[in-house]
């Protein structure tokens, strides 16, 4: 039986080879997601030993352990004294200040102004210092920057460095003269070197660009000074960095300057309460500082933890689409499997003749499908490494990962890549192999054998049944409002699964009529070929809607995709229409939220030019985000802030209870405006006062002012600029609004607008059109992302058809000899055979859209009304899919059809 199965095996290689290229496919995709994550895992742990390896101690502020790092404090510059001064066994002391979001400006090819971007890395200030083994910057050319005077005097010039790579790539030219823009505004510097970081051999940024200036400089230029009036200013660091003196235990320098520094704290805060009330506001953020002495073994914990949180979506959406091409793949085998089973129908019984047991020969076809599986699994893994490779070149391209050369091969890839192909291959078998164990030895007598399928009344009674049960569960994800965010999205994904399932299974009961449907225009047009093509897609339900299926999942998958874009399109598009007053919107091209912050010179240039020019400017707000920055209830809330005496004239939140400008009531620490869902969630009423806590640790009590419903654009949780300045200092605006005066010239208001705004080439100036047009440009990149991943599953489905066709037209040989003999032409068989495919593929696209709008509807209704609010079916769209699902025929049937249409006539009619 084992050498019957090998022949079996050779004797049909390209029936078995189609079938095994779907294997390939789907587990090339699965292992190339392993070999890429594994190796942006090992280039980042590097990375994050790398970072940690130099400093033995860092003192910085404590935030709770779920709290988001970035909206750490920095420490008083006094701590450095104590450092230096108060502990024994410390060698080297570094202070470290790092400010995201500082980009240098330079001039393009065209001439005109352009800022550094990156895709994605991010975009640091830092400060220059050298100190021993804790030094981070190597000058490669050039010199390291030194204190030119103070910044704020426009007539100064400060130096930088700048990593040799974005100095490179972009044309940067020692001695010359840039702009650089950060947190405290636009600055002119000089560039005086270049330099790596983390070793003199090598720039290791990753991608990232690094703007590097003297320390007294950065403190000033990246806002770490705390102005204080009549008390001058409190200079801080973000880090303190550490080197032990050799032989000194590491522990002990920790505690004991741990002990020093917990003293320090409770003189900070006495020394808080003495100041007058103005200067408390400034230094409210700091009222509540822990310092923390840590070592270089948390360091590089919490940075490997934070790179695990990318990769661990960069690798769950890669399994994810990887996992849907390996269940299209099951399809097509199942299929395949079926036919080819049926084909062999008296071949096997002549088996069981010659005195084969039925578990022989289904353990035939089972060891069939395990070759066919090791075979698949092993090429799938040699085509991932290769995917895997260019797709490591591209990373790297965009400064993500490192050229380490070769991938690692785990064992897990190795063995999750075998388990996958093989165990899909052999569970897709494993139904026709059973209904092979019921053939009988007699059917070997029959002129045309085949194998009995399942009767369409059972699939009827058991498709109706599964469908309903996943309606059941769709209508319960959205209209059970006591589910959380998890328990809904599961119970939305097993509904679609058990709807799908249900479908699946009604499929055949409908082939015939949507066939017939399909197939009438395609008869009247080409006769005879079009009728037969017709009736060859009914004639075989089962058959038709397994090869259909493949297809239907893909497009069902993109349909759902396309309803939610268009949907939250839609909401933005009537939010905008119905709800903004503002006429322009500014913010960093490409992006919207916290990590593309500029600084707040902008806004109070633009206000000045408001009060100056009334007739053209009426107001202009900004706008701050913190992603996790506020608690309640130890809860973590993205809070936005905003200027909300001026809020109203700019938008519509739609506020259904209390005011947006009310004054802030004694004994209260500022107003709170929250959406109508917390509201009711938490029993908040007007006038309530909320206990909160900014960034984890700075509690204030704010009172509820107001309860709004439109949550679209400002999100749930909103709070005045002067109370993130008091709690969130170091938060920089995201966005701004620009209202003009009722009778301005906008033109002239654009003009003005853009003599500020033309300083910072990072940032887009655009009207309530170009930002509409820009957030749908947004959404249709993503939706475009996400039907190239599904564009895999969707090739699986064309080899499906293709596969299907070659078969059919192997097992109707002699039927086709026979139309040829008749007079049927070349021609016409191909038409016949292609226009089946046309069939059968829009049969397949017409279930997957059905249900993909099903699931998109049922997708967005979930969805909190904070983000998506209506409801949108994009019919063109849908027509491009349907017209995309017929075209894939065509292609599929490429073959196929040319196999059919080059039969020998009589070899044909003598076919057995």
């Amino acid at each position: 039986m084992f050498r019957l199965t090998l022949r079996n095996i050779s004797r049909r290689k390209l029936r078995y080879a189609l079938t095994a290229f779907a294997v390939v496919l789907g587990v090339a995709f699965l292992s190339t997601s392993f070999f890429l994550t594994d190796q942006l895992r090992n280039s980042f742990d590097e990375l994050s030993a790398d970072i940690g390896s130099d400093q033995d101690l860092i003192v910085r502020a404590a935030v709770p352990q779920d709290a988001d790092r970035s909206i750490r404090v920095p420490v008083p510059e006094q701590i450095l004294e104590i450092v230096n001064t108060e502990v024994s066994g410390i060698k080297t002391v570094a202070p470290f200040i790092r400010a995201f979001n500082v980009q240098p400006i330079f001039i393009n090819s065209d001439g005109e102004s352009e800022a550094v971007t990156t895709f994605g890395a991010p975009q640091f200030g830092v400060n220059y210092y050298e100190a021993g083994k804790l030094t981070q910057y190597f000058i490669v050319e050039g010199r390291s920057p030194v204190w030119t005077g103070p910044i704020e005097d426009e007539s100064v010039i400060g130096e930088f460095a700048l990593d040799v790579d974005t100095a490179s790539d972009n044309g940067f030219v020692i001695g010359n003269t840039y702009q650089i823009s950060g947190p405290s505004g636009n600055k002119t510097f000089e560039l005086v070197g270049t330099a790596n970081w983390r070793s003199p051999d090598e720039n290791k940024a990753t991608g990232a660009t690094i703007s590097i200036f003297e320390t007294e400089t950065a403190q000033t230029f990246l806002n770490r000074n705390i102005p204080l009036g009549d008390f001058g200013e409190i200079g801080t660091f973000d880090e303190i960095l550490i080197e032990v003196e050799e032989g000194v235990d590491i522990p002990t320098v920790q505690n004991s300057l741990q002990t020093l520094l917990d003293g320090f704290t409770d003189q900070f805060a006495s020394n808080f309460l003495a100041l007058p009330e103005k200067q408390q506001d400034a230094l409210t953020s700091y009222i509540d500082i822990q310092i923390e002495v840590v070592d270089s073994e948390t360091i590089t914990q919490e940075n490997q933890d934070d790179f695990s949180q990318f990769i661990d979506i960069l690798s769950n959406v890669l399994l994810a689409f990887a996992i849907i091409a390996v269940i299209v793949s099951a399809f097509i085998i199942n299929n395949t499997f079926s036919i080819v089973l049926g084909q062999r129908v008296k071949e096997l019984a002549l088996l069981r003749a010659l005195g084969a047991t039925s578990r022989q020969v289904v353990q035939s076809v089972i060891l069939e499908a395990v070759l066919i599986g090791v075979f698949a699994s092993a090429l799938g893994l040699v085509a991932g490494y290769g995917l895997a490779l260019g797709g490591q070149e591209l990373l790297e391209s965009v400064g993500l990962g490192s050229d380490s050369g070769s991938l690692p091969i785990r064992s897990r890839t190795i063995i999750v890549a075998a388990v996958i192909g093989i165990g899909s291959t052999v569970v897709s078998s494993i139904g026709p192999a059973n209904r092979v164990r019921s053939i009988a030895p007699v059917e070997a007598l029959r002129d045309q054998p085949g194998l009995t399928p399942t009767s369409l009344s059972r699939r009827l009674i058991g498709g109706v049944s599964v469908a309903c049960i996943g309606v059941i569960m769709l209508l319960t994800s959205i209209f059970r409002d006591s589910l959380s965010t998890a328990p809904q999205l599961t119970l939305l994904a097993a509904g679609a699964l058990a709807t799908f399932g249900g479908v699946y299974l009604l499929s055949p009961v409908a082939t015939r009529p949507i066939a017939n449907f399909l197939g009438l225009p395609i008869q009247k047009v080409f006769r005879m070929p079009g009728r037969l093509a017709k009736e060859n897609a009914g004639r075989r339900p089962r058959r038709t809607a397994a090869t259909a299926a493949a297809l239907t999942i893909g497009l069902a998958l993109v349909s759902m995709a396309a309803v939610v874009s268009d949907s939250l399109k839609a909401t933005i598009g009537k939010t905008l229409d119905t709800s903004i007053s503002a006429d322009l919107f500014i913010s960093s091209q490409g992006s919207f939220g916290p990590p593309t912050g500029f600084s707040s010179d902008l806004v109070n240039d633009l206000r000045i030019a408001a009060e100056e020019n009334p007739e053209l400017i009426d107001s202009t707000i900004n706008y701050r985000f913190a992603f996790s920055g506020m608690t309640v209830a130890d809860d973590y809330k993205d809070v936005v802030s905003t200027d909300l005496s001026l809020l109203s004239q700019h938008m519509d939140i739609d506020v259904a209870e209390g005011s947006i400008n009310a004054q802030v009531p004694d004994g209260s620490d500022g107003v709170l405006l929250l959406h109508s869902d917390p509201a009711e969630t938490n029993n908040f009423a007007i006038g309530d006062q909320v206990s909160v806590k900014f960034g984890g640790t700075r509690e204030a009590n704010l009172t509820i002012a107001g309860i709004y419903n439109n949550a679209t654009l400002l999100g749930n949780w909103v709070v005045d600029n002067s109370t993130f300045e008091k709690y969130l200092p170091q938060t920089q605006d995201f966005f701004l609004s620009v209202l003009y005066s009722p009778l301005a010239n906008t033109d002239e208001a654009l003009g003005l607008v853009t003599t500020f705004t033309d300083e910072y080439p990072q940032l887009a100036v655009e009207s309530q059109t170009e930002y509409r047009e820009s957030v749908e440009a947004q959404l249709d990149q993503v939706l475009r992302i996400i039907t190239v991943f599904l564009g895999l599953s969707l090739l699986i489905a064309v080899l499906g058809i293709t596969n299907t066709l070659a078969l059919s037209v192997y097992e109707q040989t002699r039927e086709l000899g026979l139309l040829r003999a008749i007079g049927m032409t070349r021609r016409q068989v191909r038409r016949m055979v292609r226009w089946e495919a046309v069939i059968i593929a829009l049969f397949g696209g017409i279930l997957g859209v059905a249900m993909g709008i099903l699931f998109g509807l049922a997708a967005t209704a979930a969805i909190d009304t904070s983000i998506v609010s209506e409801l949108s079916i994009p019919v063109r769209s849908v027509i491009q899919y349907l017209l995309i699902s017929a075209i894939f025929g065509i292609i599929a049937a490429i073959l196929p059809a040319y196999r059919a249409s080059r039969l020998k006539v009589l070899d044909a009619i003598s076919h057995n």
